[in-house]
């Protein structure tokens, strides 16, 4: 793996509504999107697991819903009837790419209610090489790969600007690897808004953080975060701490 081209690279991040997502592959050789899962399905996947895992791990997704209602919800409230919401996830070998993947970006899709341009964190990001759709090193067995599935999720987390909101990330991240094991959480991607390189329609705010996640399927999403998020400020601080998730899956 090269590091420094990683670190070198830039990412953009779009949000989309509209009845079926637009596609960035004349940008980037390397261009995903992900639909949004509603929150009514969100209830019945965390429903039926809750089911299938009576006891504490049940309590754990049924306080993990009550606190992120309220963050899920704000991407809820913004979708317009008739509408879904996508997320675009394109990646550029370099700066120079970037800024003009992102001005065609800009220009190709006015009506994108945030498209923003970003760096990938090195200290906050695990295996941000996988992210989206490759193999990435199972932390909890060396030697073994996590792999895409037909079943993995993902979870896409947009943070405005607040105060220590690294070390709240950050915390957030520890906490739900350590509760990740044998490697449901397959890979992590938390990348830095550039200084000007953003613009937000409709009500949204301005994201100046987006923490890229990659799980093996519905069950390492709810088991890993439900009991990692009760361990850190993603529960415990909540009030004062502002994340608003997307769980999608990809298109």
């Amino acid at each position: 793996m090269d590091r420094l081209r990683i670190y070198q690279g830039r990412t953009l991040v779009g949000v989309e509504f509209a009845p079926t997502p637009s596609s960035l592959a004349g940008l980037s050789k390397n261009a995903h999107v992900f639909e949004r899962i509603s929150a009514p399905e969100i209830q019945k996947i965390t429903a039926q697991l809750a089911q299938a895992n009576a006891g504490g791990a049940s309590a754990q997704m049924t306080k993990l819903l009550d606190v992120a209602n309220a963050r899920i919800a704000y991407w809820e409230r913004k979708v317009p009837a008739g509408s879904k919401c996508f997320v675009h996830h394109a990646r550029f070998d370099d700066e120079a790419q970037a800024k003009a993947g992102y001005a065609q970006a800009r220009s190709k899709f006015p009506n994108f209610p945030l498209l923003g341009l970003y760096c990938v964190d090195p200290l906050m990001s695990m295996f941000p090489q996988a992210f989206p759709v490759d193999p990435a090193p199972n932390m909890w067995r060396p030697g073994e790969q996590n792999l895409l599935t037909k079943d993995s999720m993902f979870f896409l987390n947009f943070f405005p600007a607040q105060p220590f909101l690294r070390e709240l990330v950050y915390q957030g991240t520890i906490a739900i690897y350590s509760e990740s094991s044998p490697g449901l959480y397959d890979a992590n991607n938390y990348v830095d808004l550039l200084s000007d390189e953003f613009i937000a329609v409709n009500g949204v705010d301005k994201m100046v953080g987006v923490n890229l996640n990659r799980y093996r399927d519905a069950h390492g999403f709810f088991t890993a975060v439900s009991a990692g998020a009760g361990k850190s400020v993603i529960v415990k601080g909540y009030e004062q701490f502002q994340w608003y998730g997307i769980l999608a899956r990809l298109v």
